[in-house]
């Protein structure tokens, strides 16, 4: 499908200007409308209706609010947004309301508000009740990624079965003690999913569930550091430590270097998200990749048409790499 950007960037010009031309809005001279048009008419460009409709009912501009800017899980989602508004002249507003702060939460739908957003793209944003019900008397649609928010659609994938798969990944590999770290036990929605699905695994396996093998944490470089201290400073090591996040999964890999620990000779890592993190560490990350650019584009998308009945499971995989 050709876009407005394909056509600036043949035409010398900016998308803008592209889109100014194609909507009659004036702001430019002949031959920059002539040259815009023939391009135009010899790519065999159609207007989406569907972004003109967003435009026309109330702006162009969607509202982004993320929960954690310094995961490397986000910036692939926001990536992938940007670009696909980009690609059909609609602005983004971006804003970050903290990690599960309701007070900051309520702020940035306020911002949204106030500057009428025709949508909301939130990312891992775990709604209270008492913002969901502000989101609702505000009436702006509103769609989830990662996470799910009560009477409202969701692209994310089964978290559950993920970390099932991952376990189960590990013991096929003959891995019996097998921890789970950095994940966060008070998350009713990501934390509680990828336990349940490593405790489902390891019951299928008839392997005995080892409590302190679960190493709580907030996902982060940090929380996967600290989690492998805790595992590996004694003499009795789990044999694989499954990661709740790539970042967290760095994390492992650091102490484990910084104490000359052999991954995966001595110890098998496998991380969660596939961000760009996992392709930079070394050894480079085995892990659940999530299709974090496929989400950013279809939560645009389904925004712009106006399609926000049903939500959407994605699907995931494994990637082997070199560290189990």
């Amino acid at each position: 499908m050709v876009t407005i950007k394909d056509i600036a960037k043949l035409a010398g010009v900016t998308p803008s200007t592209v889109s100014r031309v194609l909507n009659h809005a004036g702001g430019y001279n002949d031959k920059t409308k002539t040259k815009i048009e023939q391009i135009a008419a010899s790519l065999h460009y159609q207007k989406n209706e569907a972004a003109s409709n967003l435009v026309a009912k109330t702006s162009n501009l969607i509202g982004v609010i993320i929960t954690d800017s310094k995961s490397s899980f986000a910036s692939p989602i926001i990536d992938s947004v940007e670009d696909t508004a980009y690609a059909h002249d609609i602005r983004i507003l971006l804003a970050h309301c903290g990690l599960n702060d309701p007070k900051r939460l309520r702020f940035c739908l306020d911002l949204m508000a106030g500057q009428k957003v025709s949508g909301i793209i939130s990312v891992a944003v775990q709604f209270d009740d008492d913002n969901l019900n502000y989101l609702e008397s505000i009436n702006i649609p509103l769609i989830s990624l990662n996470v799910t928010v009560p009477h409202h659609p969701s692209i994310e994938i089964d978290d559950v079965q993920a970390a099932h798969d991952a376990t189960t990944f590990l013991i096929n590999r003959h891995y019996r003690k097998i921890a789970l770290v950095a994940v966060d036990h008070s998350d009713p929605q990501t934390g509680i999913k990828r336990i349940t699905g490593y405790k489902k695994a390891l019951a299928e396996a008839h392997i005995s569930l080892d409590p302190d093998l679960i190493v709580k944490g907030d996902f982060s470089f940090e929380a996967g550091v600290k989690a492998a201290k805790h595992l590996l400073s004694g003499d009795d090591w789990p044999d694989a430590i499954f990661a709740a996040s790539d970042d967290a999964a760095a994390g492992v890999l650091s102490y484990a270097y910084t104490h000359h620990i052999k991954v995966p000779g001595k110890l098998a890592v496998l991380g969660f998200d596939d961000s760009h993190v996992a392709q930079i560490v070394t050894p480079a990350l085995t892990t659940v990749k999530q299709p974090f650019s496929e989400m950013g584009r279809l939560a645009v998308q389904k925004i712009m048409a106006h399609d926000l009945a049903e939500n959407v499971t994605v699907p995931y995989e494994i990637l082997t790499r070199d560290s189990v």
